[in-house]
């Protein structure tokens, strides 16, 4: 806008003078020269607000290359008339002319049996630009295809991570690339940028070109995607030029359609492609219609790709995806590390995800992380043992010691030297909005017109290996099944029938006192109510071979069968107004167990602390002080105001042992490190309580939560509401941290696939 502004001052001004000059012509000599004195004064002061506009970040001059690790520049935009020929469009083809689905899955050509995958990367390309309605090639795919909802980026949302998550559908911390440079001193004693990196070492996850070619002996070609130069599997693609910005996306996909037209002995079944763009120009925008001009282009180029692949007779003779990796947030405010702290010895990574490594010093944790706590307002810093299980962001040591977040439009630098002075980044939450990206696909082994719900995308590797028939070739992090709701020829799939069986029984059913001050009486009408449960526990909705469950009438211990493991999960039933009766004594069902656990539990994971269940003492744990206040006080009121705003919920609460923070339950469960909690209930009417139903499935609603037990961390600076939010999980999380499997038996696998693996973007 501030370009524009001058260039019209400056031609106002040249109009003047033109005029001027006209009549100047026949004009004195002593008038000529007081005219050009006139046209010099405007320009001089136009001079120093010229040199501004040159220097204006993010639009440098050609000849200055950008930072090493940064984002390449874009060209400077040049208003006035353009001189330049549009390329020369198909004519007189309209556009868009290959839309339609009148033809979709017939193959009118021999030697495509199997379809070739194609998939595509549009380089932060975020679902909002969908929005915008400049791309329209994407909604006419979709029509004879399948879109997503909103695909969430895996944590961080950098392109390198989230690249390598596509083909690996595995998370940044299990995958080994946990951002665009990474440190590893077993590796290299410098933190290396993934652009550049000489070290296979670093891409530790199986690609699925190598899978396709390790499984099939068949093709695959890559133009320029993540990790296609690196072979740590012994199967590196077929073809992978050496990346070349410059390639113009136009003849990128002529490269894919030749590839395509090869005899199918030496055509790839597999080609994965990357543009990166928008996320150059989403990187140095000065306003919005920067990159409404880049997605114009991209439409463009899409709208070629359609049309070449008409041409060939291809559309309907391959499997495609146009998908992205993430999405762009304005920057509006920048931290340095040396203001904060001194920087010798350690090893620091900038971005909107600032890393610090502790390297060999003898630092204490501590004293990194007090330089940043409660010290900045609205920056997490976070630690291994402390950042949320859903982010996936812990397993791994190259993740670096500390983790700093800050809120949307916050960035680090080790310094002002080191800022590349970007308009516009990525790498936050996924949560943020702004992260969200894009999946769009059509061919013959996809429906028409459906709508996925939103996921993450390390559910890609196991649609990858369906359409190219290696399906359960490797182990993901995503679930099998997922995507059987967008295919033609899904695989009928069931349920897991391990469900949970009760615990042995020791005794007969009554109520063993281990502290309190309980009269006999109490006792013994507690020991009549355990003896005449009519509650059927075979409803329970987990599978396990090592839990068992100890019946509590309408509520539920699940304990492990190990005797000595500490883990135990409470299993509630609760409805606003049933009235509740404290016991006044700890116990446990006789039934079950010949004495009380050892310890003296002091807080109740129960939501009722007033109920006969908070005595439980298999439902009472230590924990620290500062925990209860920051984390399982502000938990209890707010399930008490889910229960009177629902009515019903159905609460599972339990402990977890992740002393290694790889979301994985530990084998050994002496000590508990974690505390889960899920809710269920109905938006509709209720078919069941136990197990959890409403007569409208998408009734069903879900939230999840994690927490670490720890004394001081990142919480210590954060609100009640932001901490939850912060620590929501997914069903699937809690599945992998408490050890069990979460499946309800009245809905298909598909659906409880969704369920399970449902993200939540904000609390209730």
């Amino acid at each position: 806008m501030v370009a524009v502004l001058i260039v019209v001052l400056l031609l106002t001004q040249l109009k003047a003078a033109n005029a001027n000059a006209q009549s100047a012509m026949t004009a004195s000599k002593a008038q000529l020269a007081e005219f050009s004195q006139k046209l010099k004064e405007p320009l001089e002061k136009l001079a120093p607000t010229l040199e501004k506009l040159a220097n204006l970040p993010g639009l440098p001059p050609n000849s200055v290359s950008p930072p090493p690790d940064g984002p390449p520049p874009i060209n400077p935009i040049v208003t006035g008339p353009n001189t330049t020929p549009e390329p020369p469009r198909r004519s007189p083809k309209a556009r868009y002319e290959w839309k339609g689905c009148a033809n979709t899955g017939k193959c009118a050509l021999t030697g495509y049996t199997t379809p070739p995958l194609v998939i595509l990367s549009l380089d932060g390309f975020a679902r909002e630009y969908v929005d915008r309605n400049i791309v329209q090639t994407l909604n006419h795919i979709a029509d004879c295809g399948v879109r997503a909802e909103r695909v969430y980026p895996s944590f961080p949302s950098k392109t390198f991570p989230n690249h390598y998550s596509i083909v690996t559908g595995l998370y940044p911390e299990s995958h080994g690339i946990t951002d665009n440079s990474v440190f590893d001193p077993t590796i290299s004693p410098v933190l290396e940028s993934m652009k550049s990196t000489k070290y296979d070492k670093f891409f530790t996850g199986e690609p699925i070109w190598s899978v396709y070619k390790r499984k099939t002996g068949k093709k695959a070609n890559c133009l320029f995607w993540v990790g296609c130069a690196y072979n740590n599997s012994g199967y590196a693609p077929d073809v992978a030029p050496a990346y070349d910005q410059e390639l113009p996306f136009r003849n990128r996909i002529d490269t894919i359609v030749k590839w395509l037209k090869l005899p199918e002995s030496e055509r790839p079944g597999l080609i994965t492609a990357y543009l990166h763009e928008p996320d150059s120009a989403g990187h140095y925008q000065v306003d919005e219609e920067d990159v409404d001009e880049k997605l114009a282009e991209i439409d463009d180029g899409l709208d070629y790709m359609m049309s070449r692949f008409s041409e060939e007779k291809l559309l309907d003779c391959i499997n495609f995806a146009v998908l992205s990796d993430h999405g762009m947030q304005l920057i509006d405010k920048t931290y340095y590390f040396q203001d904060y702290m001194d920087l010798k010895g350690l090893v620091t990574a900038k971005g909107v995800v600032g890393r610090i490594y502790i390297n060999d010093t003898d630092i204490p944790l501590s004293a990194v992380t007090d330089k940043f706590r409660c010290k900045i307002d609205t920056v997490k810093a976070n630690t291994r043992a402390d950042i949320p299980t859903r982010k996936h962001y812990s397993r791994s040591k190259r993740v670096g010691e500390v983790v700093l977040e800050g809120r949307a439009g916050i960035t680090f630098y080790q310094n002002k030297a080191d800022d590349y002075q970007l308009s516009g980044d990525h790498g936050y939450d996924y949560l943020n909005p702004k992260m969200h990206t894009i999946f769009f696909a059509r061919g013959p082994s996809f429906r028409q017109n459906v709508t996925v719900p939103a996921y993450q995308n390390v559910q890609y590797m196991n649609l990858w290996m369906n359409l190219l028939g290696i399906e359960g070739a490797v182990d993901t992090n995503g679930t099998v099944g997922f995507f059987d709701q967008v295919l033609k020829n899904a695989p009928r799939r069931e349920n897991p029938t391990n469900v949970i069986g009760e615990c042995p029984m020791t005794a007969f059913p009554s109520a063993m006192k281990c502290s309190g001050d309980a009269s006999d009486d109490s006792m013994s009408q507690l020991s009549s109510k355990l003896s005449q449960c009519a509650f059927s526990p075979t409803n329970l909705p987990f599978y396990s071979d090592n839990h068992c469950f100890q019946n509590y009438c309408e509520n539920s211990i699940i304990v492990n069968r190990n005797g000595n493991d500490a883990r135990r999960a409470i299993v509630e039933v609760l409805s606003r107004d049933e009235g509740v009766t404290a016991s006044g004594a700890t116990f446990v069902n006789a039934k079950y167990q010949a004495a009380c656990p050892q310890g003296n539990g002091t807080s109740s994971l129960a939501v009722r602390r007033d109920s006969q269940m908070s005595s439980i003492a298999d439902a009472m744990v230590s924990l620290p002080n500062n925990f209860i206040l920051k984390v399982l006080d502000p938990l209890q009121a707010k399930s008490i105001e889910y229960l009177n705003k629902f009515e019903k919920l159905y609460v599972i609460t339990g402990t977890a042992t992740d002393n290694d923070h790889d979301g994985v339950a530990d084998s050994n469960g002496a000590n508990v490190t974690h505390i889960y909690r899920l809710f269920l209930t109905c938006s509709s009417t209720w078919l069941s309580t136990n197990p959890p139903l409403c007569t409208d499935s998408d009734g069903l609603l879900s939230l999840a939560f994690i927490f670490p037990i720890v004394d001081q961390s990142a919480m210590d600076c954060m609100d009640p509401d932001a901490i939850l939010l912060d620590y929501t999980a997914t069903i699937f999380d809690v599945e992998r941290i408490a050890g069990f499997q979460f499946t309800l038996g009245a809905l298909t696998q598909q659906q409880n696939a969704v369920l399970r693996r449902k993200i939540s973007t904000s609390i209730w």
